[in-house]
């Protein structure tokens, strides 16, 4: 099946770019100029919304606090670009965190803002002193920034990082890809690898190759600032809240967080939303905000989860100081 975006001449460059540049990091360098080019082409950006309304998968999947808002825009074994919306918080407090301090395993990513204020982030090193007993942690800052003063910016594999909420409604043009070209990359594509994905990385663990095949530990940790010192918490524990976080409200906030996005983007197709708002296949909780955009309603602003599952339920850049502090 031709894929929506395959004609179109960013995704023809960077399909080239990927076959010039096997060294990953330097795809990512010479792909950069791309992400913001896309991010302010609204021709581009429409199309982008019509591949993902007019994709089932999309349309069929269950949200949650777990997969925040977005929208795809292209995948191959070698990469995949996407959309992030970060909402703000109701009541804005600046340095507040939005998650725990992370990496993202073997995936280096490549971010570009592309509509809001933008948001504050950290960098730390790599190398991440933990006690596996007390989940005691120290971490060190490798660089802090806003988006303001890089709006494109990479993130290497295995690099913690965290970002913090943003002042305004904000989002992102992301490209994503392992770290190097691996067997095992067509395990996200190729159906019948996945079939046997489960099988191969309890394999993979027993053998202790993770990093090898580039899959995330069996133990993944996040990290949050705690006095002076940073405490350490399981993936899965963390996370867990927020993937059983489903349902009708969900939905409903999902949708509204991306139809906030494409009116104040002025990224409405009329002719296009009117089709879609009329087939039998538009999911019900999508049909409001359609009716609202359409009808020229303002779609009220959605607002971040301002808690975590931490105990302290929050923390700000200045407890992040602190506890680097004593690193």
């Amino acid at each position: 099946m031709q894929h929506l975006l395959d004609e179109s001449p960013y995704i023809q460059e960077i399909l080239s770019l990927e076959k010039k540049f096997p060294n990953r990091r330097e795809f990512h360098k010479n792909a950069e100029h791309l992400l913001s080019k896309m991010g302010s082409d609204d021709g581009f950006l429409k199309l982008v919304v019509k591949r993902n309304f007019e994709d089932q998968g999309y349309l069929k999947q269950e949200w949650s606090l777990y997969n925040i808002p977005f929208f795809y825009i292209y995948e191959t074994a070698d990469f995949y670009l996407k959309i992030h919306f970060f909402p703000s918080m109701k009541n804005y407090v600046a340095g507040t965190a939005a998650h725990c301090i992370h990496h993202h395993n073997n995936y280096i990513l490549t971010t570009a803002a592309i509509f809001g204020s933008g948001y504050e982030t950290i960098l730390f090193d790599k190398d991440v002193e933990m006690d596996q007993n007390t989940l005691d942690a120290q971490l060190k800052i490798n660089k802090h920034f806003t988006q303001k003063e890089f709006p494109i910016h990479c993130i290497d594999a295995w690099e913690p990082h965290l970002v913090f909420n943003p002042e305004k409604f904000s989002a992102t043009l992301q490209l994503w890809t392992p770290d190097q070209k691996r067997v095992t990359d067509n395990l996200r594509v190729n159906p019948i690898l996945k079939a046997i994905k489960n099988p191969l990385r309890k394999l993979i663990y027993v053998l202790g190759m993770e990093k090898q095949f580039g899959i995330a530990s069996k133990k993944t940790y996040q990290w949050y600032p705690i006095g002076n010192q940073f405490k350490a918490i399981e993936e899965n524990e963390y996370f867990e809240p927020t993937r059983k976080a489903v349902g009708v409200e969900i939905d409903a906030y999902s949708m509204q967080t991306v139809f906030y996005f494409l009116q104040n983007r002025n990224l409405i197709d009329a002719d296009f939303l009117k089709d879609f708002l009329n087939k039998d296949t538009t999911p019900l909780y999508y049909k409001t905000f359609l009716s609202d955009v359409l009808n020229g309603v303002i779609i009220e602003e959605s607002f971040c989860k301002e808690s975590i599952n931490i105990p302290a339920k929050t923390y700000t850049i200045n407890d992040v100081f602190i506890a680097s502090k004593f690193a």
